[in-house]
């Protein structure tokens, strides 16, 4: 059973784009391993900027 864990900065985490993120990495992963869609499993998850690193310093 596939799982995708997808983290973005909090800010792009909204009712409106969840589904649209979970339609999209769904539909890419079934189209790219032939898994099942119904099998596939999407969670996102919404990271403060204070605590996610880039290039050895954090986003915020």
């Amino acid at each position: 059973m596939p799982w995708v864990d997808v983290k973005l900065y909090d800010s792009r985490v909204t009712e409106e784009s969840v589904p649209r993120i979970i339609e999209a990495m769904t539909k890419a992963l079934a189209e790219s391993s032939g898994a099942s869609p119904d099998h596939i499993q999407v969670i996102v998850q919404g990271v403060s900027p204070k605590h996610w690193g880039v290039a050895g310093k954090p986003g915020a």
